[in-house]
C-alpha cells in the first residue's frame, strides 16, 4: 500500500517532465488548491482504489470506472494530431445542496504528475450525452468523463495514477462564521489501467 508521498509522485511517464504547458497548468492548479499538501507521516499508508471501487472523500463519493487514451474527446470528432486521456467515473454528491461539476469534482479528482503536482482535467463531460457537466444534485450518482489534453511527446503507459482530495464540512469556515466544504489533504490514490485506443480513427 502506498503512502501519501507516493500518491503525488506515482505517475512516472516522461512526458510530464517535458511538457511545459502541462507543467504550467499543474502549477496554476497547485496555487488554486492551496498546494498538494505533504503527508504528516511518510509511513502512514494512503488508501489505494482500483476500477469499480467506491471511495468517499467527504463531499463526494467517487467510483473510478475506466481510463483510456484516444485521438478524440468523448462524443467529438477524431483529431489525428491530438491525444486525450479520459477518466470515466461515477460521482455522487453527498452534501445537502447541489454543486457545480466544475467545482469540487474538477478540483478534487486530479491526475498525478511526476513532479508531485495535481493536474486538473481540461474538461468534464457527462458520459451519457457528452455535454458539458452542470450541477450535481444531492444523493444522485452521475457518470462523467474527465478529459486531459495530452502533449505531443506523450508516451503511452498501461497504467495511470489519479488522486483524490478530502473535502470536509467546516461549520465556521469563514470570518463571518459561514460553513463550507473545505478541501483537505490528499485522501486516496486511484490506480487504473489505461486502454490504448490510439489506433481507432472513428469515435464511438
Amino acid at each position: 500500500m502506498a503512502d501519501k508521498d507516493e500518491l503525488i509522485g506515482a505517475a512516472r511517464n516522461p512526458w510530464w517532465q517535458a511538457a511545459a504547458a502541462v507543467a504550467a497548468v499543474a502549477l496554476v492548479a497547485t496555487l488554486l488548491l492551496g498546494g498538494f499538501k505533504q503527508a504528516k507521516s511518510t509511513t502512514k499508508p494512503l488508501p489505494q482504489f482500483a476500477a469499480g471501487q467506491r471511495v468517499q472523500s467527504g463531499a463526494m463519493a467517487v467510483t473510478p470506472l475506466r481510463a483510456w487514451v484516444a485521438h478524440y474527446r468523448p462524443g467529438r470528432q477524431v483529431e489525428p494530431d491530438q491525444l486525450y486521456l479520459v477518466l470515466q467515473a461515477d460521482i455522487e454528491n453527498r452534501t445537502g445542496r447541489s454543486f457545480n461539476a466544475f467545482g469540487y469534482p474538477l478540483k478534487d479528482l486530479i491526475l498525478v504528475s511526476a513532479t508531485r503536482e495535481p493536474v486538473q482535467a481540461d474538461n468534464l463531460l457527462m458520459a451519457d450525452d457528452h455535454g458539458i457537466a452542470g450541477d450535481l444534485h444531492p444523493r444522485l450518482t452521475q457518470r462523467v468523463d474527465l478529459v486531459w489534453k495530452l502533449p505531443r511527446n506523450y508516451v503511452y503507459a498501461p497504467r495511470q495514477t489519479f488522486g483524490l482530495f478530502a473535502r470536509d464540512y467546516k461549520a465556521k469556515a469563514y470570518l463571518n462564521d459561514e460553513g463550507a466544504w473545505v478541501q483537505g489533504d490528499p485522501f486516496a490514490k486511484l490506480e487504473l489501467p489505461v486502454q490504448d485506443l490510439r489506433d481507432r480513427r472513428v469515435a464511438p
